[in-house]
């Protein structure tokens, strides 16, 4: 490299920050947070990166809140702080617990509206005070315009999914380069809008932004009773079986980390 190129670099890393721009052999592997279910971590190639977006969507019951418990849990063994942001009040502790959360490590954060939601996780990565963030759920964010009017009314006018989709987009574009620099894995929960009359939408809410800025975005659903676990046992002399959980359907409907298995199309978890 000549002094005047090296001059540059420094001048630039100096007035924005150091590693602005560097070699293309400092790039560093992708560090990824387990969520200590071997088969959904070989699948994932090794759980959700570190310093980048990644999403999990689904419907109701098909075993997203059970994944994130399993990640917590698996990061706080690795001593990483959690930060989750509860909107839809759903959190359980006692079940959180019975998957090995530690609560007295586990920050919790609910708001109201969404800018109050999405400043927070701006705030912790510019400080780069925690290492994994889950929000539960997208569908549940509700921005301010959508909430108060001009006057200061409540107001159900509004186009309530254009004004969450710019709201993102916004937050996003603010919140790519703190997070990176933070190696902050972010899990997004996403709902499914199941039906709109007659047609099955299946589609994930958040608009466009949502799944460009995500290196990993994974449908997850419930399966088939048929798959489902099953236990036998006796009664009244006579074998009998018993469903004792559910069958969950993963696959991945974009990636961008290394290690994925997409090729697989979708894995079954009992």
């Amino acid at each position: 490299m000549n002094k005047e190129l090296q001059k540059c670099v420094r001048d630039i890393n100096k007035e924005y920050g150091i590693d602005t721009i560097h070699f293309g052999s400092d790039e560093k592997e992708w560090e990824k947070i387990p969520f200590g279910i071997p088969k959904i971590d070989d699948f994932l190639g090794g759980g959700i990166s570190r310093g980048h977006f990644s999403v999990l969507w689904g419907g109701k019951g098909s075993g997203k809140t059970t994944a994130c418990y399993n990640l917590i849990a698996e990061a706080q063994k690795l001593d990483k702080t959690v930060y989750y942001i509860d909107l839809e009040n759903s959190f359980e502790p006692n079940r959180a617990k019975q998957f090995g959360v530690d609560l007295d490590k586990l920050l919790i954060g609910r708001f109201p509206i969404a800018e109050q939601s999405l400043d927070s996780i701006l705030r912790f990565a510019k400080k780069k005070l925690v290492d994994v963030i889950i929000l539960d759920s997208i569908h549940s964010l509700s921005p301010k315009g959508e909430q108060v009017d001009k006057k200061g009314d409540k107001s159900m006018e509004a186009d309530t999914m254009a004004l969450l989709a710019r709201k993102l987009s916004q937050f996003f574009r603010m919140a790519v380069d703190p997070i990176k620099r933070a190696n902050i894995a972010v899990l997004l929960i996403g709902q499914v809008r199941t039906s709109l009359g007659f047609i099955s939408l299946d589609q994930l809410t958040g608009g466009h932004a949502l799944k460009h800025y995500s290196v990993l975005t994974v449908h997850i659903r419930r399966g088939q009773k048929t798959d489902a676990p099953k236990q036998k046992y006796k009664e009244d002399g006579k074998s009998k079986t018993k469903i004792v959980g559910f069958d969950s359907v993963l696959k991945i409907t974009k990636t961008q980390t290394p290690g994925t298995e997409p090729e697989l199309s979708q894995i079954h978890i009992p």
